[in-house]
């Protein structure tokens, strides 16, 4: 897993701009195209302010213990380390391939985003984490984006394959970095 990029957002204009170079050209570095990502982060980025899936009574319960035992120390875990690797996901919000491509799916992104970085209602308590403020609801969301981002590598002129950074060239090349 070498090849993935280590990312850190700190605002969604860095988010978008990233969005932008990856609509370029992309090395896929996991099992989701842009669209898959682009289209489960709409879905995530949305539930805090349209409210949360209901799932299973199984579930439910799982949810519920670990929100009134851990929850909260998984938060700031997830807060300073991110998102680890094999985290599961809900099923609804895994897509097809088909269902969007990439740029239709990252426009719905960002329309999303710009909806949450507009959003002044309360933020709905997280099924896992439970109740949060604006900002813990935000970097949740940027860690997140950050975990799934790091997957793609974009392909343009200002940024070079992950052939080019594991192999040395652009770093060797582009010193001012």
């Amino acid at each position: 897993m070498s090849s993935l990029r280590s990312l850190k957002f700190t605002n969604w204009d860095d988010v978008e701009r990233d969005l932008q170079q990856l609509l370029q050209g992309y090395e896929q570095h996991g099992n989701w195209t842009l669209a898959q990502i682009s289209l489960h982060l709409r879905d995530w980025i949305g539930f805090p302010m349209d409210g949360f899936p209901t799932v299973s009574w199984p579930m439910r319960l799982l949810s519920g213990f670990i929100r009134g035992t851990v929850g909260k120390r998984l938060l700031r875990k997830t807060l300073t380390q991110g998102f680890p690797a094999g985290t599961p996901t809900l099923p609804v919000t895994v897509h097809a391939p088909s269902e969007a491509d990439d740029a239709n799916a990252v426009d719905q992104l960002q329309q999303t985003i710009t909806r949450f970085r507009r959003f002044t209602g309360s933020i709905h308590p997280s099924p896992l984490f439970g109740s949060m403020d604006y900002q813990t609801a935000e970097q949740l969301q940027l860690k997140h984006v950050a975990h799934h981002l790091q997957f793609l590598t974009p392909i343009s002129p200002s940024f070079p394959s992950s052939a080019a950074w594991e192999q040395g060239k652009y770093l060797a090349e582009n010193k001012q970095l």
